[in-house]
C-alpha cells in the first residue's frame, strides 16, 4: 500500500475511512477492478487498524487502497492535504467522498453549546470544503469529477427531525456549500451532491438514536447504505442530481 496509484484506474477519495460508512465504501471499491482508493484516517493508531483490516480483504484486479492519516476535526491547510495525498501518490481524483463527520449531542437549539457548534462546523462543513480546495486542481483534469459530500437528513432545514442540534445547522451549511459547488462549476462539469445515507447501523446512528431515545433497531445496515451510495454516486450526472440533496435511495430531499 506505498506505491503510487496506476494513473488508468478510476480514483476515488473516502475521508473518515477506518469504520462505519467510510470503511464499507473502501470495501466495496476495492471488490471492483481498476479502482484505487485514498483512504483517510485521523491518527496513526486507526490506519494500523484499517491497513490490518484491509490486508484480510482479496482486492479486485489492478485495484488498491492507500490509507492516509489526515486529522479533519479541524479543518487542514492545503499544505497539510497535499503532504498526505502528495501528486506523486495519486496525480488525479475522479470521485472525492467527504464522509468524515462528528457527532454532537442532538439537543434543542436553544440549549446548543458554543464549543458544540464550533466542532461541528469544523469538521462538518469547513473541513469538507478545505478538502475539496486543495485537491481541487487534481478534480479539474478530470472529465465530469464528482463531490459528494455526506449529508443527513437532520441538516435538512424543511423538515427539521427532532432535535438535530449542532449537527444539524453544520449540515445545513454543508448542503449549502454543495450547492454552490455545483452552480459555480457548470463549465467545468464538476458534480456536487450532497448525499443522505439513510438511518445506518453505524456508530453515528447509534449516537443518535441514543439521544432520541429511539428503542429499535436502526432501519439500515452499512451494506446496504453503502450499495445505495454508489449507485447514486456511478449515475450522477450534472441534470439528475448534481446540486440537489438525494438519499441513498435515489430520492430528492428538500433543502
Amino acid at each position: 500500500m506505498t506505491s503510487a496509484a496506476s494513473s488508468t484506474n478510476t480514483v476515488y477519495v473516502v475521508t473518515g475511512a477506518n469504520r462505519g460508512l467510510g470503511l464499507g465504501l473502501v470495501e466495496a471499491l476495492l471488490a471492483r477492478p481498476r479502482t484505487n482508493i485514498i483512504a483517510t484516517v485521523r491518527n496513526d493508531e486507526t490506519a494500523v487498524g484499517l491497513r490490518r483490516e484491509l490486508a484480510q480483504i482479496a482486492a479486485a484486479e489492478g485495484s488498491e487502497a492507500f490509507v492516509v492519516v489526515l486529522d479533519l476535526s479541524t479543518a487542514p491547510t492545503p499544505e497539510r492535504v497535499l503532504e498526505a495525498i502528495p501528486s506523486a501518490l495519486v496525480g488525479r481524483v475522479d470521485v472525492l467522498i467527504n464522509n468524515a463527520g462528528r457527532m454532537v449531542p442532538m439537543v434543542p437549539i436553544a440549549h446548543v453549546a458554543a464549543s458544540d457548534l464550533r466542532a461541528a462546523f469544523e469538521t462538518n462543513a469547513v473541513a469538507p470544503l478545505a478538502l475539496f480546495q486543495a485537491l481541487r486542481p487534481r478534480l479539474s483534469t478530470t472529465p465530469s469529477a464528482k463531490v459528494i459530500m455526506v449529508s443527513s437528513s437532520v441538516g435538512c432545514i424543511t423538515a427539521q427531525e427532532a432535535p438535530g442540534g449542532a449537527y444539524g445547522v453544520s449540515k445545513a451549511a454543508l448542503n449549502w456549500i454543495t450547492r454552490a459547488l455545483h452552480n459555480e462549476n457548470e463549465a467545468s462539469g464538476l458534480m456536487a451532491v450532497a448525499l443522505h445515507p439513510g438511518w445506518v447501523q453505524t456508530r453515528a446512528g447509534e449516537h443518535a438514536a441514543s439521544e432520541w431515545e429511539f428503542k429499535g433497531q436502526l432501519p439500515e445496515t452499512v451494506e446496504g447504505s453503502v450499495r445505495g451510495m454508489l449507485e447514486v454516486i456511478d449515475g450522477a450526472t450534472r441534470e439528475n442530481v448534481s446540486g440537489k440533496f438525494i438519499t441513498y435511495k435515489g430520492e430528492e430531499l428538500a433543502w
